[in-house]
């Protein structure tokens, strides 16, 4: 009856006090001392381990773990480890409760849409911290500078600097299943219900599978900059083609933004 009153409470506290959250990637120190859950409604659960050799699977089902039995577990991440394979990039999470003891969450650094856990109240990194992904690249034939933001599909920011002036790009991409072509027209929505829109912003696409990729790049003002340094963006629109953006996404695009306009 304790444990399912505690139980209670973080699940409580979880909800009622979540805060944004970040998905850490290589930086894993971050989650060190924090607890976290087991996302749910996932199809499969993969990564999680008995031993720190990783060759026995927690609660194995299948090729995975038993997500019913994964379900409502709460741990504390004691630390993280590279993966005794070599040859394998992954992160390895220390986690640990009072039920289970030691358990072991191979993760891969690269990919938000595989981490498989929530930080209990959210996660929020230092001010500033993603500055520290950012590395400007000087061009070898003159003094122009580019800063290009990390790769991801929703957005991309690069920065240029170039005979004392600098300029900001913002690159947004969304999915269609249908093809239009010489299009225009940007519309960015924010949380408090304010929209931006860029008529003019001309609409690319190129073939994808199972559709298109439609794509616009702007070069931001000074305006601009300040509004999305600000403001949380939920969704956008490229033509007729919108997208909700990730919560995750939406956070670094401004965090960058924040970085790059310094």
């Amino acid at each position: 009856m304790k444990r399912i009153a505690t139980l209670l409470l973080f699940i409580t506290s979880f909800i009622t006090s979540s805060q944004q959250q970040f998905f850490v990637g290589k930086d894993s120190d971050l989650l060190t001392g924090k607890n976290v859950t087991i996302k749910e409604g996932q199809t499969s659960y993969n990564g999680f381990y008995k031993d720190s050799g990783l060759t026995k699977i927690l609660f194995k089902k299948g090729n995975g773990s038993d997500p019913e039995k994964l379900k409502g577990q709460i741990l504390e991440v004691k630390g993280s480890m590279k993966h005794p394979k070599t040859y394998i990039d992954d992160i390895v999470l220390i986690l640990e409760n009072k039920e289970l003891g030691t358990v072991y969450y191979s993760y891969m650094p690269k990919y938000e849409s595989t981490f498989l856990l929530d930080v209990v109240g959210g996660l929020t990194p230092p001010d500033g911290f993603l500055c520290n992904r950012l590395s400007p690249v000087k061009d070898k034939f003159s003094s122009k500078v580019t800063t290009d933001t990390p790769n991801n599909f929703e957005y991309s920011i690069a920065k240029i600097e170039e005979n004392a002036t600098n300029r900001i790009y913002l690159k947004l991409q969304s999915y269609g299943t249908t093809l239009n072509v010489g299009k225009t027209g940007l519309k960015i929505l924010f949380s408090d219900s304010t929209v931006m829109e860029k008529p003019d912003a001309k609409i690319s696409s190129k073939v994808d599978a199972g559709g298109y990729v439609y794509s616009c790049f702007i070069n931001l003002s000074k305006e601009d900059i300040e509004i999305l340094s600000a403001k949380t963006i939920t969704d956008y629109s490229l033509y007729i083609y919108e997208r909700k953006i990730k919560d995750n996404n939406a956070y670094e695009l401004k965090e960058y933004l924040k970085c790059l306009s310094k």
